[in-house]
């Protein structure tokens, strides 16, 4: 059996990049430098250049707000964000709770949203999606 993680970036309504993962991973998503760069520029400034990262062991997804300005939302409740004036280079990301995420949740970050669909194979069974805590 084998799980693939696939994160759905969703920007204006409409579906723009999937990434997936079979492994152990680490993704950081933001502006600048980052495994999933969203995009910059007017109406989007609210994207921090290191906004979140996402830890992922198949079948465990995590994300955890890496100290943004603005925060990082799942399913609409706001799980971090950077309190006072500390620029980002003297936070750090540890220190922010990770918050564990199951197939079909969704995590904002600024505008765009990136959905979370956790499949699961089995011996030349299609992939299918299942709540986590069926396993």
């Amino acid at each position: 059996m084998s799980t693939r993680i696939t994160l759905s970036v969703v920007t204006d309504n409409r579906e723009v990049e999937q990434f997936a993962f079979e492994g152990r991973s680490r993704c950081v998503v933001g502006r600048e430098r980052c495994e999933i760069c969203l995009p910059r520029g007017r109406g989007h400034m609210d994207v921090s250049r290191r906004h979140c990262e996402f830890e992922i062991e198949p079948p465990v997804v995590r994300v955890r707000d890496l100290g943004s300005m603005n925060g990082t939302f799942v399913n609409g409740a706001k799980i971090g964000q950077r309190t006072g004036r500390l620029p980002p280079t003297e936070l750090d990301p540890i220190e922010f709770p990770t918050c564990e995420l199951m197939d079909g949740d969704e995590v904002q970050v600024g505008q765009h949203i990136i959905r979370v669909s956790v499949c699961v194979t089995a011996d030349g069974w299609p992939a299918v999606a299942v709540p986590l805590s069926i396993m």
